[in-house]
């Protein structure tokens, strides 16, 4: 996939382990679920850079099977995607371009 940060999202389906999603362009792709939430964009699992650039992660959660199982999706503007998550998580807001490089 060419990388776009035009590309928008067109639709977004969650099935058991992945994610279906259909492109702007056309294009049409899947993502796992393991890979959208261990690389959840949110403050406290990426981090969050105070003004020196010094990087601050919360405790990392155990992680189970519910962590990984999506039990809704919705669309923030024209920009991202909020996942909750079975395990109550849903803090990460990942926008239209980080999930098309993912």
């Amino acid at each position: 996939m060419k990388n776009n940060i035009n590309i928008k999202i067109d639709d977004i389906i969650p099935l058991d382990e992945e994610v279906a999603i259909r492109w702007s362009d056309g294009t049409e792709n899947y993502i796992e679920n393991i890979k959208l939430r261990d690389n959840c964009p949110c403050a406290n699992c990426s981090g969050e850079k105070d003004v020196f650039g010094n990087i601050y992660i919360g405790n990392k959660k155990k992680l189970n099977d519910s962590s990984y199982r999506i039990s809704k999706i919705t669309k923030i503007g024209h920009y991202a995607i909020r996942f909750f998550w079975m395990d109550g998580h849903s803090e990460g807001l990942y926008t239209f371009d980080f999930i098309h490089k993912l």
